[in-house]
């Protein structure tokens, strides 16, 4: 806290300064000539209007005002999944550190109990669906947040475990950027939003699905940065295969491609080859007036339009290698200048440490020009945040979870940045604005959250077979894919 008041302290001095700087020249300014005086105020106005980036804390103080100025003298525990990943660190931080992201959440933590007297919890359960049911059914309410992977929350919503977020709507500015938009329109059943995501978690950060390219190779082969391309709408499935098919050769010459060779397109089998279908904004299940509906054989053109695509890409001409089920393979490949775009999750950002090359950051190309948004999708085993439905005074609960998100929205959320992009060759701005693009266009699917439904892996089956036959295969699982969600839906219908 001290160390936030000095910088706070300086800011202030320094903007001092400036206004009085800018007293000094006005005075000069009217010891000269009328032409010069014009010259020098048109000069300071510009100074003083030209806008200032504002911080995460700049956007976040006039929520925090808005908050009640209460003291809870309380604690908030948070259920979250054991030793997966970040879920635990996400949460709770004994002291301070010189690790970004331990130090964010014990500084946001640590804000959460001087300005409102709660102290951050933690319980981690190898099974949390299995603690939170106990704990609901006993009555015991240990729990005040639940941070469980996406099969998980949706398990523990449709049979009545979770609170309903939209009624806590007045407490909570759920459509502000520390809250995950994506979330809160594709998840929205029955008009009520029983899981979010947000700055809270950074678990479901790690597993977003990106797009990493090549600086060397790009210079190599005398192409464009894509980043304007992103800008400017642009970059899409076919700018992306223009690129591919430039770079890909046998390497060694030896009349073969495989893993010594020089790929356009590398990833590695299972979600690299799914996002394609969600950032072609195609789902398999979607919402229709807030009610879920099996809409993938709706797009049945857009489908096989794609799977002919993927099939040019992987299948023919030897632009892409995948490694199948085993990520560290590509990942020396991406390092080793083998590899132009490297399908992963975010995480794996950083371990690239090592690499010499400098890289950069994309979302997954569009479809075409006329999709509005690039998406992107987060794998089943990232955190959701829900609220226990028996959760006791809610509308406090809803002020202190807001209170977290904002806080983690300071301190947190600029630590993974910098975490994740510290160690990169070349930083540069260019690719936070990309990850800030991805993370504000994640897509839900609830026929991937709900994979009973049968959907979810039948496209990625058909991309690895090399396959377009998209008609008979929906065709065999449409009615036991639309059974599936009926009988979630009447669980739902009860709650």
């Amino acid at each position: 806290m001290k160390k936030i008041l000095c910088i706070i302290l300086t800011l202030l001095f320094t903007a001092g300064a400036f206004v009085s700087c800018a007293d000094q020249n006005n005075q000069q300014g009217a010891d000269t000539t009328k032409s010069q005086a014009n010259d020098s105020a048109a000069v300071t106005t510009a100074a003083e209007t030209e806008p200032e980036e504002l911080t995460n804390a700049d956007k976040a103080k006039p929520f925090l005002d808005e908050l009640p100025k209460v003291k809870y003298d309380r604690t908030f525990n948070v259920l979250c999944m054991f030793n997966v990943g970040n879920s635990e660190k996400e949460i709770w931080a004994e002291e301070a550190s010189s690790e970004p992201i331990e130090n964010a959440v014990f500084l946001r933590n640590t804000a959460m109990f001087d300005n409102y007297g709660v102290t951050i919890m933690k319980t981690a359960e190898a099974d949390v669906s299995g603690a939170a049911q106990r704990d609901y059914k006993s009555n015991a309410k240990a729990y005040d947040l639940i941070m469980a992977n996406g099969p998980t929350t949706g398990a523990l919503a449709q049979n009545g475990y979770l609170y309903n977020f939209l009624d806590l709507k007045d407490y909570m500015n759920l459509d502000q950027e520390w809250w995950d938009p994506g979330t809160l329109r594709d998840a929205a059943i029955n008009g009520k939003v029983y899981f979010m995501n947000g700055d809270i978690n950074i678990l479901d950060n790690d597993v977003t699905w990106i797009m990493l390219f090549n600086k060397k190779m790009i210079s190599d082969n005398d192409l464009e940065e894509p980043y304007e391309l992103v800008r400017n709408g642009t970059w899409t499935l076919d700018k992306f295969y223009e690129y591919v098919k430039k770079v890909s050769k046998d390497a060694n010459g030896d009349g073969k491609y495989d893993h010594e060779d020089v790929y356009g397109f590398l990833t590695t089998n299972g979600g690299g080859l799914t996002n394609f279908m969600y950032t072609s904004d195609i789902k398999t299940v979607d919402l229709r007036d807030d009610v879920p509906t099996v809409v993938m054989g709706e797009q049945q053109e857009k489908i096989l339009d794609l799977l002919a695509f993927c099939k040019k890409l992987i299948h023919e001409d030897n632009f892409t290698w995948i490694s199948k089920n085993d990520p560290a393979q590509t990942k020396e490949m991406f390092m080793n200048n083998q590899g132009l775009f490297y399908s992963e999750v975010l995480s794996y950002i950083v371990n690239l440490s090592d690499m010499d090359s400098p890289y950069g950051v994309l979302p997954t190309p569009k479809f075409d020009e006329a999709q509005k948004n690039y998406r992107t999708h987060v794998d089943g085993v990232g955190s959701m945040i829900s609220i226990p439905a028996n959760i006791d005074k809610p509308q406090d609960a809803a002020y202190i979870i807001e209170a977290f998100a904002l806080y983690s929205y300071i301190y947190v959320t600029p630590a993974y940045y910098e975490v994740t992009l510290k160690r990169k060759k070349s930083r540069d701005s260019d690719s936070s604005e990309m990850i800030d693009i991805i993370l504000q266009s994640r897509v839900y699917d609830i026929g991937y959250i709900y994979s009973s439904i049968g959907l979810s892996t039948l496209f990625n089956n058909l991309v690895s077979e090399g396959s377009t036959d998209f008609a008979a295969k929906y065709k065999s699982k449409e009615k036991s894919a639309k059974k599936a969600l009926e009988n979630i839906m009447k669980k739902y219908n009860k709650l």
